[in-house]
């Protein structure tokens, strides 16, 4: 039985590959992404995925741990952790709202009810 999974991944050479360092990334080909995966020894509910990367615009090795923990029930939706770029749609509560390229926040739904107040502080006027 494996204790561990390690992927070695050269670059692709996309252009406009960042981190969330917001570090732009050479586009030379020279790019390594090295991701060790692995459960937790002390808890076998936690999945690391631990991602390195290697390139010419970073001033030393970048290194990041994104923990899974295993949920004990299974979920009604499965839940999307990264923010891509582009992306306007807006969780709030158990609502989800699009927010328009000028700024308002729309309802994603037909006859979708406003966002409730709660979430949010009142500016100074």
């Amino acid at each position: 039985m494996f204790t561990w999974l390690l992927l070695r991944t050269p670059s692709t050479g996309r252009i406009g590959a960042s981190l969330a360092v917001n570090a732009s990334l050479v586009v030379n080909y020279q790019s390594i992404f090295k991701e060790r995966i692995y459960i937790d020894k002390a808890n076998p509910n936690i999945l690391h995925d631990v991602t390195t990367v290697i390139d010419n615009a970073l001033t030393r090795p970048w290194t990041s741990d994104r923990q899974y923990r295993r949920l004990s029930q299974k979920p009604e939706q499965w839940p999307e952790n990264y923010c891509q770029e582009g992306n306007a749609n807006v969780m709030i509560g158990k609502e989800n709202y699009f927010l328009r390229v000028d700024g308002p926040l729309m309802p994603a739904k037909k006859n979708q009810t406003p966002p409730d107040l709660k979430y949010f502080t009142q500016g100074q006027k």
